[in-house]
C-alpha cells in the first residue's frame, strides 16, 4: 500500500504524509505499521496489513468480515485543528472483489464523525440484481439521512478511485450542503445537494468496515492509499501498479497466468529459474512449506534459523531447514513417519487439502465431519476425507474434473498457485 493520512495541522490544506500497516499485528515482520492512525478497532481479530494486498507501493491494507463485528482505522487531525473542518475531501482506492454479498446487502466501508459522534457523510458499498455499487450516503442537523447510487457507481472487480467532496451548508437555513463521489477519475458520478448540515464539522475519519454491516457479508476488502485535506484536490489520483509478466513461460495466455501472477508478486514464490516458473514440475513438502509459511506471514517473511535437529532427514544444511522447522512448529505437520519429514517427495492432493485448511484456520482447526457425497472418489472411510470436502466447501478447489477429487493425485506448481491465491484471498494480477 501505502495509506497515507496527514498528521500536520496545516490551514489550508493537509498534505498526505506516508502510512505504513503492520507493527501492531501477530507477525510483526511485515514491513507495515498502523501507528500515524489515532485508533485501530480489532487488529488481532480482523483488520490485517499485508504487502500482497496493495495496489500502491509497498503494503495494502485488507480487512476480513467477521459478521457485524467492525475493523477499521481511525483518524482524529481534522477534530484537532485549530478551525471547524466544514470542508472535507478524502480519497482512497477500494477493491471489492473478495467480498461475497447478496443481493440487498451492505458494508460501510468509509465514515465520518461530527462533534459527539453524530454521523456526518460516509461511503458504502451496496449489491443490487447481482452487482457491487458505490453507495454515498450524508446526514442532515436534524439527524435524517439521505443516500444515492446509480448504474454509473458499479464497483467491478479489480481496484477503483474513491473520492469524496463534502461541505457543510455555508448558514443556517442557507440548505447548501453538498456530497459527492467521483469514480475513477470521473466527477460527479453521485451527488447529493441541498443539505441542511450547517452544525455539523467533520471531527474524526474511518477506514474499513465501520458499523451498520450485514452479518451475512463476508470474505475481505481492500483499501489502499488513502488521503484526506480540507479543499478539493486537482492533482491527478495516484494509480494503482502496473503488473508485467513475470515469467517468460507463463504467457498471458497461460491457463494458471493470473493465479501465477498473484503468488509472484505476492513474493510467495519465485520461479524455478531466474526467468521460468515451470507450472508443470510438481510441488514437494520442502517447497510446500515455503509456500504456505509465506502466505500465512507475508513475501517478505523470513523463519528463524534451522536446528537441522528436528527431522533426521532435514540438517542444518538442507536448502529449506528453516521452513521445514517453522512448519513443523506452527502445527501443519509432524513429518511423514519415522522423525522424517520427506522434503523431496511431492505432496499429494489429500495430504495439501491439510495442509492448506491447517494454515488458514490454525494447527487446532477440526472440519465438520465429511458426508461421502460431494466427490465420487472421496467416500467417508477416505484418509482426511473432512478436509477435502471442507477444501470445496471453502471455494478453494472444485475437484480435479468428472465430479472426482483425485486424493492420491500429485500437485503441481501451476495447482499450487491457485490453492494458495484463493486460499489466502491474493489479489489476482493479469
Amino acid at each position: 500500500m501505502d495509506l497515507k493520512i496527514s498528521k500536520k495541522p496545516l490551514k489550508l490544506w493537509m498534505a498526505a504524509a506516508p502510512l505504513l500497516l503492520g507493527s501492531l499485528f501477530t507477525h510483526s515482520v511485515l514491513a507495515c505499521s498502523t501507528s500515524a492512525w489515532s485508533r485501530v478497532e480489532n487488529p488481532e481479530v480482523t483488520l490485517f496489513a499485508r504487502p500482497e494486498s496493495r495496489c500502491t507501493g509497498g503494503c495494502g491494507l485488507r480487512i476480513k468480515l467477521n459478521g457485524t463485528q467492525p475493523a477499521y482505522v481511525e483518524d482524529d487531525t481534522p477534530g484537532n485543528l485549530a478551525d471547524d473542518v466544514t470542508s472535507y475531501y478524502a480519497k482512497f482506492h477500494l477493491d471489492t472483489t473478495w467480498l461475497n454479498m447478496n443481493d440487498g446487502q451492505k458494508v460501510t466501508v468509509f465514515s465520518t464523525n461530527a462533534s459527539g459522534g453524530v454521523p456526518a457523510f460516509g461511503l458504502q458499498v451496496v449489491q443490487v440484481a447481482g452487482k457491487k455499487y458505490a453507495h454515498i450516503f450524508a446526514h442532515r442537523d436534524n439527524g435524517s439521512q439521505i443516500a444515492t447510487n446509480s448504474a454509473a457507481s458499479e464497483l467491478t472487480d479489480g481496484w477503483h478511485t474513491i473520492e469524496l467532496m463534502w461541505n457543510a451548508s455555508s448558514a443556517a437555513g442557507a440548505n447548501d450542503g453538498s456530497l459527492s463521489l467521483a469514480l475513477d477519475d470521473v466527477d460527479s458520478v453521485l451527488s447529493l445537494s441541498s443539505l441542511d448540515n450547517d452544525t455539523l464539522a467533520i471531527i474524526t475519519a474511518q477506514l474499513g468496515v465501520v458499523s451498520g454491516n450485514d452479518a451475512n457479508v463476508t470474505g475481505n476488502l481492500h483499501i489502499d492509499a488513502f488521503t484526506s485535506q480540507r479543499t478539493a484536490s486537482t492533482a491527478t489520483p495516484e494509480a494503482c501498479l502496473t503488473y508485467n509478466q513475470l515469467f517468460t513461460d507463463i504467457p498471458s495466455w497461460h491457463s494458471f497466468y493470473s493465479w501465477i501472477q498473484s503468488i509472484g508478486y505476492a513474493s510467495i514464490a519465485s520461479g524455478c529459474t531466474a526467468t521460468t516458473y515451470c507450472a508443470d514440475n510438481n510441488v514437494t513438502r520442502a517447497q510446500m512449506a515455503v509456500f504456505l509459511e509465506r502466505g500465512m506471514n507475508g513475501g517478505d517473511y523470513q523463519p528463524p534459523v534451522g536446528t537441522g535437529t528436528q527431522f533426521n532427514d532435514v540438517p542444518a544444511s538442507h536448502w529449506a531447514v528453516s521452513w521445514v522447522e517453522k512448519f513443523a512448529a506452527d502445527g501443519i505437520t509432524t513429518g511423514c513417519g519415522g522423525s522424517n519429514f520427506c522434503p523431496e517427495s511431492n505432496v499429494d492432493r489429500t495430504q495439501m487439502a491439510v495442509f492448506l485448511l491447517r494454515a488458514e484456520h490454525g494447527a487446532a482447526y477440526t472440519p465438520p465431519p465429511a458426508s461421502g457425497t460431494m466427490f465420487g472418489d472421496v467416500s467417508t472411510s477416505t484418509p482426511n476425507a473432512a478436509w477435502i470436502e471442507q477444501l470445496a466447501a471453502e471455494g478453494i478447489t472444485g475437484g480435479c474434473g468428472g465430479g472426482n477429487y483425485c486424493p492420491s493425485g500429485t500437485v503441481t506448481r501451476g495447482q499450487m498457485a491457485v490453492f494458495v491465491q484463493r486460499t489466502f484471498d491474493l489479489p489476482l494480477r493479469n
